[in-house]
């Protein structure tokens, strides 16, 4: 009796001790697990935007890759344009700049006929042989060009005046005169370089001398002669010359 009676003390302290057990299980597993802290991850779109939601034609910087340079010679290029614009902008009506002045033309000399062309007195471009040198540049100033033409006998200067050349003698003094162009008046009663054959006779007379190339008139110690194209029967040369 003693024995069943112990048995089942202990199997009484067995159950208690399973269901105290028990209890404690049921406790553990109704408290919640304290919860672990998130590991928070960044969130890259937010970062870095889309290239979709960029403005048109905008792009973004990145401050750590150097932007390309721009080449220095067209910088320079609009510089100068830009410039140039504000200075024209900023002038008034009659203010701007005015164009480069051409450099002057050699005047030419001036050729006034005081003394035409007689037999008596023969000029040319109104002037009278054995004019001295000094005179000639008085009124036509310096020559062009300047040039000896050789002569064993006697070697002529000659001043180049384009439309007109003048030759001296040992002397300088006037020993002829070769009219060169049609836009001078050589003083003949109205006669060009260019005019017709017939016009000659009618401007001097009757040559003392007359092929198909030449026409001659013989003058108090001068001679003038006119060179005629004998395919366009016009005056090409106008000469004077000391006889």
């Amino acid at each position: 009796m003693n024995t069943k009676r112990a048995f089942i003390g202990i199997l009484s302290v067995i159950l208690i001790m399973m269901m105290v057990t028990t209890g404690c299980k049921t406790k553990q597993a109704a408290e919640p697990t304290p919860a672990q802290p998130k590991e928070t991850v960044p969130d890259t779109t937010a970062i870095a935007p889309s290239e979709t939601s960029l403005p048109q034609n905008e792009t973004i910087t990145n401050p750590s890759v150097p932007s390309p340079a721009t080449p220095a010679g067209n910088q320079a290029d609009k510089v100068s344009l830009a410039s140039a614009d504000k200075g024209d902008k900023d002038k008034g009506e009659g203010e701007q700049t005015p164009p480069a002045a051409k450099p002057n033309a050699q005047t030419k000399p001036k050729i006034e006929i005081k003394s035409p062309y007689t037999q008596a007195k023969p000029t040319l471009l109104g002037l009278t042989l054995k004019t001295s040198a000094a005179e000639i540049t008085e009124k036509f100033g310096k020559p062009k060009e300047q040039f000896v033409m050789e002569d064993d006998a006697d070697p002529i200067t000659v001043y180049d005046y384009t439309d007109f050349l003048v030759g001296f003698d040992k002397q300088n003094q006037l020993h002829f005169v070769d009219v060169r162009s049609a836009d001078v008046n050589p003083g003949l009663n109205g006669l060009k370089l260019g005019d017709p054959v017939e016009e000659v006779t009618k401007a001097l007379g009757k040559p003392d001398s007359n092929t198909s190339f030449v026409l001659t008139y013989k003058a108090t110690g001068a001679v003038l002669k006119l060179d005629i194209d004998p395919k366009s029967q016009k005056v090409n040369s106008i000469k004077l010359f000391a006889e």
